[in-house]
């Protein structure tokens, strides 16, 4: 039996799965392993999240597919129950078949990932030009090789063997073009349909989402990137880009797309070429970026973004206050620049959104409201705040723990973890989590619907009426901001 007959399964699972905050948009990891595996090995894809699966019926499906090996592609410790939940139902419908669980859950916590003996390789880093030999060594069982896997942590007589990363994704020569084949995105395309909780995604129009880069050269405090990906960043082509665009448009008629990657602008020639090849292929297309750097923004750029079909950019501002800006999240941007380019988002009819985030260790309360004050000055059309969070092998991770400023029993697996952005886990002499719940609900709500002006912006920008954006302030301020 070659290796084109062997059967390898991708796993995803459902995200509402013990409770958790649905994610109503496709994996994007998803078609990148498609286009890695499809050539060399009988692959196919249980996808419970698009499909609103059980559990039992996802184990049914495992059962009728019998693979070798599984690939559970594992987004955030967030939702670590359900991918632990998808190793356990593969084992017992297989004891023999081999798990491997991969993504950033586990390149940032494999050494908690493999204490699940249901788990038999936690792959650690990205898939491009590794993913294709490690599935071959498994299926061949090809034991020398495997040992001298980089990246790879497993179990060998009962020690767990740690082989760390060497390369990042900024390392990879090509990247692959996604291959969508296996996945039903009609299905997310649907679910996103009037869904103004889905802030990023939130339309009216069919929307997908696309990657067309990798990593942050940055080093902000906060931020686990450059754990998951190294400081490089790695681009794909404009063609690649520009074909999976007209794929997305012709197959599935797509009408949005948002672009979620944080360094589209970093290159700025390839980005040129994408926008510039948007508007020769005339889709008609709407556009959208989830957050980009601002420093990368002047008016040529907006004028061919506009021309190209943008209607909103995100854009991460993150404090008001430049020492906190510079001195403790280390982001290399200067304030002075924000309130021009308002002033070019509105003539170029550009709706603009703006990350904020406060509670960092050494922010005094006077600097917090000084970021609320800035934030309402420059007349953003939507400005998010949210709670500085203690993610997995981030620096702002071992400031909080060295200063013990986490609770004793503090755990990235607590089902109240704050990977939403929404709750804080930081106390200082300054300000409690509490105390940051209540100001961030009451300042957004105050800051973005003061007046009937910023209330049409607001609907513009989530597209929703007025009623639904009554309905959604009035829920994010009674749950303090957790609302989804």
């Amino acid at each position: 039996m070659g290796l084109k007959d062997r059967k390898v399964t991708i796993l995803v699972a459902h995200y509402s799965w013990f409770g958790m905050r649905p994610w109503d948009e496709p994996t994007l990891s998803v078609p990148i392993l498609t286009r890695i595996l499809k050539p060399i090995v009988d692959l196919s894809l249980i996808d419970a999240n698009a499909d609103r699966l059980t559990v039992e019926e996802t184990k049914e499906r495992i059962a009728k597919i019998n693979p070798e090996v599984v690939l559970i592609t594992a987004l955030s410790a967030e939702y670590h129950k359900a991918y632990h939940m998808l190793a356990q139902i593969t084992k017992e419908v297989s004891s023999k078949c081999i798990v491997v669980m991969g993504g950033v859950y586990p390149t940032v916590l494999a050494e908690d990932v493999i204490k699940d003996e249901n788990v038999d390789y936690a792959m650690i880093g990205y898939a491009e030009e590794r993913l294709d030999k490690l599935v071959t060594y498994i299926l061949e069982k090809n034991t020398e090789e495997i040992s001298k896997f980089h990246g790879l942590v497993y179990r060998k007589n009962g020690e767990e063997i740690f082989n760390p990363i060497d390369t990042y994704i900024g390392d990879v020569q090509e990247m692959v073009q996604p291959d969508y084949s296996l996945i039903d995105l009609e299905k997310y395309i649907s679910y996103q349909d009037r869904n103004v909780s889905n802030f990023v995604a939130s339309t009216n129009k069919r929307n997908v989402s696309i990657i067309t880069s990798f990593g942050c050269p940055n080093n902000c405090i906060f931020c686990a990137t450059r754990t998951i990906s190294g400081r490089k960043t790695a681009f794909r082509k404009p063609e690649d880009v520009l074909d999976e665009i007209d794929y997305l448009v012709k197959e599935y008629h797509v009408e949005c797309i948002t672009f979620v990657d944080d360094s589209i602008l970093t290159d700025r020639k390839r980005a040129e070429a994408i926008f510039q090849g948007i508007i020769d292929r005339n889709y008609n297309l709407e556009l959208k970026v989830g957050t980009l750097a601002a420093w990368h923004l002047d008016e040529d750029i907006l004028k061919l973004m506009k021309r190209a079909g943008f209607s909103r950019i995100g854009i991460a501002i993150e404090s008001g206050c430049e020492r906190v800006l510079h001195q403790i999240i280390r982001k290399p941007l200067k304030l002075e620049i924000i309130p021009p380019l308002v002033k070019l988002f509105r003539k170029y009819d550009i709706l603009m959104t703006a990350d904020f985030i406060i509670g960092f260790p050494g922010e005094t309360w006077e600097e917090i409201r000084e970021t609320f004050r800035f934030a309402e000055s420059c007349d953003i059309d939507m400005c998010l705040f949210h709670i500085a969070t203690v993610l997995p092998k981030t620096d702002l991770y071992y400031v909080a723990k060295e200063q013990k400023l986490l609770p004793e029993d503090f755990s990235f697996y607590d089902n109240q973890a704050n990977f939403g952005f929404a709750r804080g886990s930081i106390t200082t002499d300054e300000f409690t989590p509490e105390e940051l719940m209540v100001l961030r609900a009451y300042e957004w709500d105050r800051i973005n619907f003061s007046t009937p002006e910023r209330r049409r912006r607001a609907c513009r920008v989530m597209e929703c009426t007025e009623e639904e954006l009554k309905e959604h302030r009035k829920q994010t301020r009674r749950k303090l901001g957790i609302h989804f």
